[in-house]
């Protein structure tokens, strides 16, 4: 009866720690405009619904952008100018006319009601001197190893006569 309980316990531990997790929050200027775009990008392995917030922080102050954890909250500044787009593994927060003023810690939260995970929260600080242009995705840029993309690009070389 022991052992049932332990592979019970251990069974709902790793489901808690790989069910949800925010992988990766990048954020990077768009278009003309510009627009800055938040990606917070996440692991999920369950189907349940799941909720976010965006937040900033400016002078200790935060405040909430868009969520859908607190009750559908928008933030009337940003009303005009927020954007969300949403995809498994992906939620991205767009926000147009981005100028100076918008400097600060940005947030992300996510939560899966009926999950058995807590609420996952990552923060990126944006400043005008790491804020890149958002580009077009590249093999080099992913986390691959390299003797995958020689591997893939090897039909190429031996067309090339390299080999």
């Amino acid at each position: 009866m022991n052992y049932l309980l332990l592979m019970v316990t251990t069974v709902a531990i790793l489901q808690t720690c790989s069910a949800q997790k925010i992988i990766r929050f990048t954020a990077c200027l768009m278009g003309r405009g510009p627009t800055l775009r938040l990606d917070c990008r996440y692991v999920n392995i369950t189907n349940n619904p799941m909720r976010y917030e965006f937040r900033v922080t400016r002078r200790k102050d935060p405040e909430i952008i868009l969520s859908t954890i607190n009750l559908n909250h928008f933030n009337e500044k940003y009303h005009n100018r927020a954007s969300v787009y949403t995809e498994r593994g992906l939620v991205q927060l767009h926000i147009q006319r981005y100028n100076s003023s918008d400097l600060g810690q940005y947030t992300c939260t996510l939560n899966i009601p009926e999950d058995l995970t807590i609420n996952q929260t990552v923060s990126i600080n944006v400043s005008k001197e790491r804020l890149l242009r958002c580009g077009a995705v590249s093999i080099l840029a992913l986390n691959t190893s390299w003797s995958l993309v020689l591997f893939l690009f090897l039909p190429l070389l031996q067309a090339g006569g390299f080999f």
